[in-house]
């Protein structure tokens, strides 16, 4: 009987944390009343009119007395990149380089040194290896050797398309390469 009984207490006690495990894992949503008042951005002096990533005209509003802005329209008026990891909900704001720019031979940080996203890459001048520890890639990451148009070794091997750039990935240039970004 006592055997029973320490069992049962055993199981519901299972049961109790297995069941605030799903309680605690749940979204919490609430409902606020949003204040549209004409709100204006300036940015020294000059009105800045916010917009979506598509282009439509995003109106600040207010909440319980606190104003809330479009981030990208506000990080982009100070000349920062925006972007959006869905799998941590997180807005990732970088004063990384925006495309187009040219690097030369260096490591470069995804986040740090480079903004998140696609690129189409191009070997403006020199040649080298463009390597990398490039997540979207795999196991075996970036691997190219690049050389710039003409080149009479690699002549064929003057782009590198649609490279896809996460943050913390890593990008390597080795030799005389200079390689042009741009947004793809």
């Amino acid at each position: 009987m006592r055997r029973r009984l320490q069992g049962m207490i055993a199981g519901v006690i299972i049961c109790a944390i297995l069941t605030s495990g799903v309680v605690f894992a749940k979204q919490i949503t609430a409902t606020a009343e949003l204040l549209y008042n004409n709100i204006k951005i300036t940015l020294n002096g000059q009105e800045l009119l916010p917009k979506d990533a598509n282009g439509n005209y995003v109106e600040p509003f207010t909440i319980n007395g606190t104003t809330y802005l479009p981030v990208r329209a506000v990080a982009s008026a100070l000349g920062m990149d925006v972007n959006w990891d869905g799998n941590t909900n997180t807005v990732i704001l970088s004063n990384a380089l925006s495309a187009p720019f040219t690097l030369a031979a260096g490591q470069y940080i995804v986040g740090e040194d480079i903004a998140p996203g696609k690129y189409d890459c191009r070997a403006v001048s020199g040649s080298g290896n463009f390597m990398g520890d490039v997540e979207s890639l795999g196991l075996f990451g970036l691997n190219e050797i690049l050389a710039e148009e003409g080149h009479k070794f690699y002549d064929d091997c003057a782009t590198y398309s649609n490279l896809r750039l996460a943050t913390g990935d890593v990008v390597k240039i080795g030799g005389d390469l200079k390689v042009e970004f741009t947004k793809n």
